[in-house]
């Protein structure tokens, strides 16, 4: 396994866990009748990181196969 695909993989760990942690706290303020915006905001950033780490593992692992292919 390459670094590019397993940093990617990492960065896709790490922006589940703070979707988690963003859903949880965006929970928490809507009980005690709190702003939920920044969490919300939180939400959306994992998202998009969680995207841009599986475009760049879909990358690495389609430079993988054309190495592949290449050297065989």
């Amino acid at each position: 396994m390459n670094v590019a695909f397993n940093t990617a993989v990492t960065g896709m760990i790490a922006a589940q866990s703070q979707a988690s942690a963003a859903g949880s706290q965006m929970v928490a303020n809507a009980v005690r009748g709190q702003d939920i915006i920044q969490a919300a905001v939180a939400v959306k950033r994992a998202e998009a990181t969680h995207a841009a780490a599986a475009a760049v593992a879909r990358t690495a692992a389609d430079m993988t196969d054309t190495l592949l292919d290449i050297t065989a």
